[in-house]
């Protein structure tokens, strides 16, 4: 998928803010804190934020222990927000405006990778070695995945409805499948949960740890 037919182009910070953070989704919340559970848990020297949006969860970032964090997102006006939200973040903040089925990044450079609701809108069997090789050494991959719900669309209306446009992206990943191919690229899964929402519907919690070399 190229930039110019992606339709999160097309989805301003307002309207994704506002459906990420409304009672009927309340999603936002939960993925702030999830980010820094990790943060807190891994205490990453360098750090690599997968569909970073405008920053949500970088907050918990401690600049006595992080370093560095490198943020990809494909809209270039998510990242501004980004910018203008920590302006002095204490630690050096390297964004990259890019397609991630795109973005190539450097071997063995973190030491966390996060991934928080991105695998379900690219070609992550393709991506997936490509995140385990920018890891170093017992590096931690971590993501969060949607489950089904079956009483819930994928995509929840809101008042958002230039959200609608992901429906046609989005696919559901299967946990185990990712558990599979990430062992097949010398990622181990090492933690495993289900955080139930608000909204009937629930994350999938895994991370993995890349073997040393």
């Amino acid at each position: 998928m190229t930039q110019m037919s992606n339709p999160w182009l097309d989805i301003t910070e307002r309207d994704y803010v506002g459906h990420m953070s409304s009672p009927a989704v309340n999603q936002r919340p939960v993925l702030r804190h999830l980010l820094r559970d990790v943060l807190e848990s891994t205490r990453p020297c360098a750090v690599l934020i997968l569909g970073c949006s405008t920053g949500n969860g970088l907050e918990h970032v401690d600049a006595a222990v992080t370093r560095r964090v490198t943020g990809v997102d494909v809209n270039p006006t998510y990242l501004q927000r980004l910018v203008q939200r920590f302006p002095n973040p204490g630690f050096e903040l390297d964004l990259r405006c890019a397609d991630l089925t795109e973005c190539g990044f450097e071997p063995g450079a973190f030491d966390l990778v996060h991934a928080g609701l991105v695998l379900e809108y690219v070609e992550w069997p393709r991506l997936l070695p490509r995140w385990a090789e920018t890891l170093r050494p017992r590096g931690t991959f971590s993501v969060v995945l949607q489950r089904p719900s079956e009483s819930s669309p994928a995509v929840t209306p809101t008042e958002f409805s230039s959200l609608r446009s992901l429906e046609s992206l989005f696919q559901f990943v299967e946990p185990d499948a990712l558990v599979k191919q990430a062992y097949d690229v010398g990622l181990e899964l090492e933690y495993r949960r289900t955080e139930p929402l608000r909204s009937a519907k629930a994350f999938e919690v895994l991370r993995f740890v890349k073997g040393a070399v």
